[in-house]
């Protein structure tokens, strides 16, 4: 790509601006290329608003000089080809006798000619858990399952976004106040780290619930009786993390009592397992957007240990060329609309041919009749109405799938 590169200077008539305003091309007509589209016009549009000047989008005509008169116009441009034909770019135009607004219109381009290359994008997908599929009848004690539950905010204590079925919270809440009622010494197992948690944990302390947070706690926990020892976990741990704990729970106290593992959930492990697995490819994570959502509050604290460079982007503004000087980059969204996010996507196509790659982990938990159905029926035997070769999503792109059974 970068030896199509060229970055060029046209003199023109039209259009007609006032000092101290610029136009940012959404597509221009190279004299020579043709068609330019320009996919990252609202980055430029955004630097040139936040540093004063007026600024608004709109297709440029073919950049030359007219022969009916003397050009009044400067168009300061940069042009690549894509893999696939055609070919993208940038351009300004600004008055022709605007000294300070020219020059400003030439750093822009050359600064963001700079960070055009070919890179690879990286996202981690989310996806809502479902209600367990179970068609047969049940003998025996019955095991509370999830139950629909909704959040006024945008994400549940679980990490599940807030207009979500699931009940993980509930499940929890019930199983604390039955083994406390049964009198029980109850162990409150793993390390939440959801925005919602610390709302969860207020809620249970008053009830007396133990926090287990290690296996090194667990190794050195005493207790007044092991025989009415119980736990449960907490709503937005990582799965992988609480088994640890109970595998050195369950060695110490062979009698220990537990909320059935059908009950909890498993956004934040999938979470941690795809975001891991993202951030292991990647040079730079772009955290867009504010707020403080599950998956960017799981991604920071591996981001540090895998030594990945983070920049913070709440708005378009504050993207720099320097952010985007990478092969591969994970783009993750604080907030619970994504809005900056599919911003910078957007942006990033603008700035060399990109390859956007969506990874999802799903972790699903089918009931004992969907497991006896066998493989002959995909949609009973995954739980989930969805065959388990994977996931596709909408921009095509086939996703792993982890299947855990109860």
């Amino acid at each position: 790509m970068n030896r199509s590169v060229l970055s060029e200077v046209f003199r023109a008539t039209a259009p007609l601006l006032a000092p101290g305003t610029l136009e940012v091309a959404t597509s221009w007509t190279h004299p020579v290329r043709g068609p330019i589209d320009c996919p990252a016009h609202r980055l430029l549009t955004a630097h040139a608003r936040r540093a004063g000047y007026e600024a608004r989008s709109r297709a440029l005509r073919q950049p030359g000089i007219h022969a009916d008169g003397a050009p009044r116009t400067a168009v300061f441009a940069v042009s690549y080809e894509n893999p696939d034909g055609g070919h993208s770019g940038l351009a300004i135009a600004v008055h022709g006798a605007d000294t300070a607004t020219a020059s400003f219109a030439r750093e822009q381009i050359a600064a963001w000619s700079t960070a055009l290359r070919t890179r690879r994008m990286l996202y981690v997908r989310l996806d809502a858990p479902q209600p367990r599929l179970d068609t047969a009848g049940r003998t025996g004690t019955r095991v509370p399952g999830q139950q629909p539950c909704h959040s006024p905010g945008p994400w549940q204590a679980c990490g599940c976004p807030g207009a979500t079925a699931c009940g993980a919270v509930e499940n929890a809440a019930r199983s604390l106040r039955r083994f406390l009622d049964r009198g029980d010494d109850v162990l409150v197992v793993g390390v939440p780290n959801t925005p919602a948690s610390r709302t969860w944990w207020d809620g249970i302390l008053p009830a007396r619930g133990r926090p287990v947070a290690t296996p090194e706690q667990a190794e050195s926990l005493t207790v007044p009786d092991p025989d009415r020892l119980a736990y449960v976990v907490a709503p937005g741990t990582v799965v992988t993390e609480a088994a640890r704990v109970l595998t050195v729970l369950r060695r110490r106290f062979p009698r220990l009592k537990g909320q059935h593992p059908r009950e909890w959930c498993y956004t934040m492990d999938d979470l941690y397992t795809a975001v891991g697995s993202v951030l292991a490819q990647s040079d730079v994570l772009l955290v867009t957007g504010r707020g403080d959502s599950p998956v960017v509050r799981t991604a920071l604290p591996q981001a540090a240990r895998l030594d990945v460079r983070v920049r913070h982007v709440p708005a378009l503004d504050h993207l720099r060329p320097q952010d985007t000087d990478a092969a591969t980059i994970a783009v993750l969204d604080a907030s619970a609309d994504e809005r900056v996010r599919r911003q910078v996507t957007q942006v990033l196509d603008g700035l060399g041919p990109a390859s956007h790659v969506h990874r999802q982990v799903r972790t699903t938990t089918p009931a004992p009749s969907a497991l006896a159905a066998g493989p002959a029926d995909p949609a009973l035997a995954e739980g989930r109405g969805r065959p388990a070769q994977g996931v596709r999503d909408p921009a095509g792109i086939a996703a792993p799938t982890r299947s855990l059974a109860p």
